[in-house]
C-alpha cells in the first residue's frame, strides 16, 4: 500500500466552543487518510480545549493526529505563527474553527497537486453560509470573479482585485524555502496576506472551480461587529490592514524600488478608505487630514474629491445655517474642535520638553 502524503491543518481558536465540534467532526469525514491537525487554543476562555481534546481518540481510531498547544491570547495572526512550527506535513492549509471543509477537499487538492507539480499552491471554490442554516448556501465564494483560473496572483491578492481568499492549500518545502523560520508577522485581525502574498509573489498557483470549502457568515464577527463600531475602531482595523500588508512586504525577497512602489500603493488605497469612514461618520478633521495626504501624493481621483467636498459642504451649511437644530450642532463641533486643539497643543509640547 503506497503512504499518502500527509497533509496539516491549521486551526486557530478563541472562544470556538459553539462552532468548533463541527469543524472537527468535518475534518473526520474527509476521504483522505492521512491527515494532521495543528489546534492553536489562543486564550480561549470557555470550554474550547475540553471539546478539542474530546476528539483525539476519535482523530487516532481514523489514523489522524492531533497536535494541541495552548496560548495566551495574540490574536488570529499570532496563533498561525505558532502552528507554522508544528507543521510535519507535505502539504498544509488552514482552516478557521467556524468554517469547515467538503469531505472530498482534501483528497482533491492533494490529487492536482500531484497531477500538476509545476503549481505550489492550489485554491478551490467555496461557500458562504449562515449560521442559522449550513445547509443553505448564501452563495459561493467566486461568484463575479472572472481571473478565477490565473496563475500568477500577487497582485490580485496584494490588491484584493478580482480575488477571493477562499481555501488554498500550499507546498510545505516551498514554502520553507521563501521562509525557512516559518515567521509571519504575528498580527491580531488576520493571517491570510502573511502567508499568501510571498508565496504567490515566488510560485504559480492552480485553481480547481469546485466549491470544497464553507465559510460561515456571522453577525458578530470580527469584521462584522467592528464595521458596526464607532469610527476609531473602524480605523484602527484599516491601520492594522495596512500593517500588516506593509510588513509582509518587507519579508519578501524583491528589489527595494518595487517594494517601495507597492508599499506606497498600499498607503493611498488604506488612505482612500478612510476618507470615505471619516466622510460617511462627518469626522472633519481626519478628512482634512487624508484629503491632504491623497493631494500630497498627487492620487485624488474624482470620487474622492467629491466625497471631500459633500462632506466639507455640509460643515459649511452648518455654520451657517440659523436654527435650534444647527446651533446645536454647531456648539457640538466647536467643542469638537477645542478638545482636538488641546490635544495637539498639549502633544507638540511634549515633543518639544523631549527635544529639550
Amino acid at each position: 500500500m503506497i503512504n499518502k502524503p500527509l497533509v496539516s491543518v491549521i486551526t486557530a481558536c478563541y472562544n470556538g466552543a459553539l462552532y468548533i465540534e463541527r469543524s472537527l467532526k468535518k475534518l473526520l469525514e474527509q476521504t483522505y487518510g492521512s491527515v494532521e491537525l495543528i489546534f492553536v487554543n489562543d486564550g480561549s476562555t470557555d470550554n474550547t480545549e475540553e471539546i478539542v481534546l474530546s476528539y483525539k481518540e476519535k482523530f487516532e481510531k481514523r489514523g489522524y493526529q492531533i497536535v494541541y498547544i495552548k496560548q495566551e491570547n495574540q490574536g488570529v495572526g499570532g496563533a498561525t505563527n505558532t502552528a507554522l512550527k508544528y507543521v510535519n506535513g507535505e502539504y498544509f492549509t488552514l482552516c478557521d474553527a467556524d468554517n469547515f471543509f467538503a469531505s472530498d477537499y482534501v483528497e482533491e487538492m492533494v490529487s492536482f497537486f500531484q497531477k500538476n507539480p509545476q503549481f505550489s499552491i492550489v485554491r478551490c471554490n467555496g461557500y458562504i453560509v449562515s449560521e442559522k442554516n449550513i445547509n443553505k448556501p448564501i452563495r459561493t465564494i467566486a461568484g463575479g470573479h472572472d481571473e478565477l483560473f490565473k496563475e500568477d496572483l500577487f497582485e490580485n491578492c496584494l490588491f484584493v482585485k478580482n480575488f477571493h481568499f477562499g481555501s488554498a492549500i500550499f507546498r510545505t518545502k516551498d514554502f520553507d524555502k521563501i521562509n525557512p523560520t516559518r515567521q509571519i508577522y504575528p498580527s491580531r485581525h488576520g493571517q491570510n496576506w502573511q502567508i499568501l502574498l510571498p508565496m504567490f509573489y515566488n510560485y504559480k498557483a492552480g485553481y480547481i472551480d469546485k466549491p470544497m470549502c464553507y465559510v460561515l457568515y456571522r453577525e458578530n464577527s470580527i469584521y462584522n461587529v467592528v464595521s458596526k463600531q464607532d469610527v476609531i475602531k473602524q480605523y484602527e482595523q484599516k491601520n492594522e490592514y495596512c500593517i500588516i500588508i506593509k510588513e509582509t512586504l518587507k519579508s519578501i525577497n524583491m528589489p527595494n524600488e518595487e517594494r517601495d512602489a507597492y508599499i506606497k500603493k498600499i498607503e493611498i488605497i488604506y488612505s482612500k478608505q478612510r476618507l470615505m469612514i471619516a466622510s460617511k461618520n462627518k469626522d472633519y478633521f481626519k478628512l482634512e487630514e487624508e484629503y491632504r495626504f491623497l493631494k500630497m501624493n498627487d492620487a485624488l481621483t474624482r470620487i474622492d474629491v467629491r466625497w471631500y467636498r459633500r462632506c466639507k459642504n455640509k460643515f459649511y451649511n452648518l455654520l451657517f445655517v440659523v436654527g435650534g437644530g444647527a446651533s446645536r450642532m454647531l456648539l457640538k463641533l466647536k467643542k469638537s474642535y477645542s478638545k482636538n486643539k488641546q490635544l495637539l497643543l498639549k502633544n507638540k509640547n511634549k515633543k518639544e520638553e523631549v527635544n529639550k
